[in-house]
């Protein structure tokens, strides 16, 4: 039995250098530049070179400079008349956008193309049974072939795309169910893994074997012997190209899995690749082509003639279009003046194709928005995290937000701001550092003050998890860069929250999980029950670098399922000694266990490094009581009354008279 590998590989590797500048102007800092004087010459600049690397053969036509390039080889290859078409976009340039299309009922491409406006695209992956297809966060199929059926071999592979980059690999339906990424297309075989040729070995050893004797499906038939193909691969620059080889003709012989790598290896150098589907399927459109009324450019065979309109209706497609942002938002176009305007889920979603380049985007919410039909990425959740927002809740909320992964959370890394917003029912899985809103709040160590992070008059509900650094509302809270620091004011989450390693670091908050040195908390509150598998549970914070200020534990449980220490109302660790910790409560009664055993020894003033804290014991009626709060300064954020169930509540939700509902998560 031919057995598949089930690495994820990341397909295209981000370099990032971070250049630090000092505000003093001294000689220190152009010491590298003393003494070389007229002799110093700089280094070499580093020229991309082209992405088709031989030439002969190919008819080069550039669409659009270096950003969209079609390129035809009408030519001999392994012994035979080949024709190859090659689309390739730089997934860098802000103008352009792929689409993952998946329909109801079977369609054309020209006619799919022609009605989401699209300037190019291919034919999508094999049928669905075998097959795992995500788009917009949709999954429309999760492979339902049992192990061992013919075809279950189909999905070795898959493409995802977050509106911003791609990815090639090896996968299973596991680990594709699992993947953030909105959309996901699998396919097979793998062609190419990070410059391994490794679909010329796929069908394994054949000798002696008449291939056409075995089943169309079997694997080394269908991928040993020639037949029209579509691929897909990616370069380490961070170009897509999209591949159709047509066949089942005198002038177009097809490839086999192992030519097809072979052919793609020799002529793009590409860091991966994969096969997506072929046969009759095989079609590419390029819009003003000129080359048939329909912009087929291609020869698909399925209508049995060697000419551009023998395309096969089918239902998944990958195409390429030309970016506008005034068209993904009900209006606006970004800007401090003119926020871009979010009434819907696909408006959500379509922050990922916004092009951050250019500074801080702003956002405004106008209707509520509910996330059920969305497995969400983390807006912000890969490095440079250079996506810097403002989004403005303007008193809504967003309903079952459901995310996975790292930093699994709405933004991932929050670097900018986010106000007046509710996340109500989330379903929270992160691996390290996730929360209900972010995984971070600004860069642990930013290097600008662009890169740090504010949350103001938020809440969450709903439940969260993780391996550590686990928080009702964010897993981190990051460090400053100079005046200007991270900070989470004015919040509250009632959401469940767990930490779920069993070994080492398993801290769990109920608005955070770590506040690192000069993160800001403030007058704050949590009602949700918090757990760590092993030691770091708190109701407020688990680790503190900055003392909290006005936050109150309203938790009915706080628990490690491990014995120690490391355990309190408040925080489980305080970084550093005879931290202040001002004006921070934990209501009476409070079940508060390690291993089952419940703690009975709290500390309310100033306590040791890696002490936990558990604040002030009140009682419920005193914190049933708004005027306590505003006594202890929070301030014109909140009401001056508590809701019919006791808990303070922000002014916005007052202002949205259904304070008194499950909305507001007590």
């Amino acid at each position: 039995m031919k057995r598949y590998r089930i690495i994820i590989v990341l397909i295209s590797t981000l370099f990032i250098v971070t250049i630090g500048c000092s505000s003093q102007l001294d000689n220190e800092d152009f010491s590298d530049m003393i003494g070389k004087g007229q002799n110093y010459t700089p280094p070499p600049v580093v020229v991309e070179g082209p992405t088709l690397k031989d030439k002969e053969g190919w008819k080069i036509d550039s669409i659009d400079g270096k950003n969209f390039i079609w390129y035809t080889y009408q030519n001999g290859a392994f012994n035979a008349q080949q024709q190859v078409n090659v689309l390739e976009l730089d997934l860098s340039n802000p103008d352009y956008e792929l689409e993952f299309v998946a329909l109801p009922q079977s369609d054309s491409l020209s006619s799919v193309a022609l009605k989401h406006d699209a300037v190019g695209g291919v034919n999508g992956t094999y049928e669905l049974d075998a097959s795992f297809i995500k788009t917009n966060g949709s999954i429309m199929s999760a492979i339902t072939l049992p192990e061992g059926h013919l075809r279950y071999w189909k999905h070795e592979g898959a493409i995802t795309y977050d509106g911003y980059k791609a990815t090639i690999g090896y996968g299973t339906k596991e680990s594709y169910a699992y993947n953030s990424a909105p959309n996901i297309f699998s396919g097979a075989p793998v062609l190419i893994e990070d410059y391994k040729p490794v679909g010329e070995t796929f069908i394994g050893d054949v000798s002696g074997i008449n291939l056409n004797t075995l089943d169309g499906e079997d694997y080394r038939r269908h991928q040993g012997v020639r037949h029209p193909r579509t691929a897909v691969a990616l370069t380490e620059q961070n170009k897509l190209l999209l591949i159709t080889v047509d066949g089942r003709a005198d002038l177009a012989a097809g490839m086999t899995a192992k030519e097809l790598t072979g052919f793609i290896n020799r002529y793009f150098e590409p860091q991966n690749a994969l096969n997506i589907d072929g046969g009759g399927s095989t079609t590419m459109y390029v819009k003003n082509s000129n080359l048939s009324t329909t912009d087929v450019v291609n020869y698909p065979c399925d209508n049995g003639k060697y000419d551009h309109y023998g395309q096969r209706s089918v239902r998944t497609f990958i195409l390429i279009k030309k970016k506008t942002n005034d068209q993904l938002f009900d209006s606006g176009d970004g800007s401090m003046e003119n926020p871009y305007i979010i009434k819907t889920a696909r408006h959500i979603q379509n922050m990922h194709k916004v092009t951050y380049s250019k500074g801080t985007v702003y956002f405004r919410m106008e209707a509520d928005v509910n996330m059920a039909a969305v497995e969400w990425q983390p807006l912000n959740a890969t490095s440079p995290y250079d996506r810097i927002i403002d989004f403005d809740g303007n008193g809504h909320v967003i309903r079952e937000l459901k995310s996975k992964g790292n930093y699994a959370s709405l933004f991932g890394v929050l670097c900018g701001v986010c106000k007046d917003l509710g996340i109500v029912d989330a379903d929270i899985v992160a691996e390290n550092g996730g929360g209900i809103l972010a995984g971070y709040i600004g860069s642990k160590i930013p290097t600008s003050a662009e890169f740090t992070g504010s949350v103001e008059n938020c809440y969450t509900t709903g439940k969260v998890s993780g391996a550590d650094a686990i928080g009702g509302i964010s897993g981190n809270i990051g460090k400053p860069s100079g005046a200007t620091y991270s900070s989470i004011k004015n919040c509250y989450s009632t959401a469940s929250v767990t930490a779920k390693n069993e070994t080492g670091n398993s801290r769990a908050g109920g608005i955070v999980g770590i506040v690192w040195a000069g993160g800001i908390l403030e007058n704050c509150y949590a009602t949700g029950d918090i757990i760590s598998m092993n030691a770091g549970a708190a109701g407020i914070g688990a680790y503190f670098d900055t003392a909290p200020k006005g936050c109150v534990a309203l938790n009915k449980l706080v628990e490690n399922k491990k014995n120690g220490v490391n355990l309190g109302r408040i925080a489980a660790f305080m970084g550093a000694a005879n931290m202040n910790v001002e004006n921070c409560w934990a209501i009476e009664g409070m079940e508060i266990l390690s291993a089952g055993v419940p703690k009975t020894d709290f500390s309310s003033g100033i306590v040791g490094v890696q002490k936990p804290h558990d604040g002030e014991t009140k009682s419920k009626e005193f914190l049933s009581n708004m005027q306590n709060y505003l006594d202890a300064g929070w301030g014109n954020s909140w009401y001056y009354k508590v809701n019919a169930k006791g808990y303070p509540i922000l002014l916005w939700q007052y202002n949205r008279e259904d304070y008194n509902t499950d909305i507001t998560g007590h």
